[in-house]
């Protein structure tokens, strides 16, 4: 349990990483002269080197358990990325920083749902799940408001210095408390790796709701929110933390809320699927009212920020058929979808915005953004709707 609780710490400090730039925006903006856009492309750089780093954390979950998989990546990666951003002139600085925290924070989370898998009764993993990513996501918290507030006292590049020093720690720490469950070597014919879980047909209709659910939310989170409440409505960087805070106290509460619904409904895909459709009418209705007050882009991302951190419930969706030897990969291929999708939806984002950007009229990129947003997650909803249920009761009876 100690190790669980370490490495929901460094998992709290992951999600700060992924999301500060919004409240740094105005600070970088100001010092160094960065753009919306081109912070876009730095945060797509973060999330695509997390998700790429998914295939290595995979198959190292297997050989060398989570322990030294994590301790080793998050201490020297996130470490020394959180020094070099701390550091930073230049935008290409700055995406390097990115990379590295991306790096270093890909093995936090699935260390943690591989004990999980490995450890426990599996129609609790959705549960588990849901509960770790939602304590993870004070990470968010500490993002907004409270980040503003240390900006304010000490100054970004001396806040970064500090997450950078507890990052060492916590990496120190995981190598004390974490326990790797026992390897399990796959039989004749158990042998095989990504291609083998790829070919499981009842991924194909689940994996696309993955690749753009945490897109929009955490693109949202992550960035737009920041740019949109500066330039649109000139909020400064408290206001921005104020809005944000909102929004990431729902996206932990929303992550508590799918936690034990499955359990309570005995079903995955309709548990999954009423959030998303909340999700999909709030950014619907925001990408036909761009130009809507403050506070009501505020109530919007609280809706979207509780209703579509389903995540814990579409992985046990996407892994109930992957089997035990494959644990490491099945759950990193599946997180590898997650992370790529905000990846590579920040950087399509940023090159919309640039088209559509009017500098006298600020609001017509973000409306651009929304509607991509609207579009991309509405196919991946209408995919989904085709795909086969997973009961919770019905996995490890």
């Amino acid at each position: 349990m100690a190790g669980i609780l370490i490495l929901a710490l460094a998992y709290i400090v992951s999600h700060f990483y992924r999301s500060f730039l919004a409240v740094l925006s105005p600070a970088l903006s100001a010092e160094l002269g960065i753009t919306p856009a081109q912070l876009s492309d730095a945060l797509g750089w973060w999330f695509m080197a997390f998700a790429l780093s998914q295939f290595l954390v995979g198959v190292m979950l297997d050989r060398f358990g989570p322990k030294w998989t994590t301790a080793g990546l998050f201490a020297v990666c996130a470490g020394g990325g959180g020094f070099l951003f701390a550091s930073a002139q230049t935008i290409g600085v700055i995406k390097l920083a990115m990379v590295l925290l991306g790096i270093g924070c890909a093995p936090v989370l699935m260390a943690s749902v591989y004990l999980f898998k490995r450890s426990y009764d599996a129609r609790k993993f959705a549960l588990l799940a849901s509960v770790f990513i939602a304590v993870g996501l004070l990470g968010n918290i500490l993002g907004s408001s409270p980040l503003a507030a240390a900006m304010e006292a000490y100054g970004w590049r001396s806040v970064m210095l500090g997450l950078s020093v507890m990052t060492l720690v916590l990496s120190l720490l995981t190598l004390v408390t974490v326990q790797d469950p026992p390897r399990i070597v796959a039989g004749p014919g158990n042998t095989g790796g990504y291609w083998e879980i790829l070919k499981l047909r009842e991924l194909w209709l689940i994996l696309p709701l993955i690749f753009v659910n945490y897109g929009v939310a955490g693109g949202l989170r992550g960035l737009w929110a920041g740019p949109y409440l500066d330039l649109v409505h000139g909020l400064t960087a408290a206001g921005i933390g104020a809005a944000t805070l909102w929004m990431a106290i729902a996206m932990a509460a929303g992550s508590f809320a799918y936690g034990p619904a499955d359990q309570i409904f005995n079903t995955r895909k309709w548990v999954v699927s009423a959030g998303s459709g909340v999700t999909f009418l709030s950014l619907l209705y925001w990408a036909f009212n761009p130009g809507i007050s403050a506070n009501g882009a505020t109530y919007l991302l609280v809706s979207i920020g509780f209703f579509a951190l389903c995540y814990g419930v579409l992985m046990a969706h996407a892994t109930a058929n992957i089997p035990d030897h494959l644990a490491g990969r099945g759950v990193t291929l599946v997180n590898f979808f997650n992370m790529a999708g905000v990846g590579v939806m920040q950087w399509f984002t940023a090159e919309v915005y640039r088209q559509t950007n009017v500098p006298d009229t600020p609001v017509a990129g973000f409306e651009a953004v929304l509607w991509v947003y609207v579009i991309c997650f509405g196919a991946a909803f209408v995919l989904y709707l085709f795909s086969k249920d997973a009961k919770p009761r019905q996995v490890g009876s």
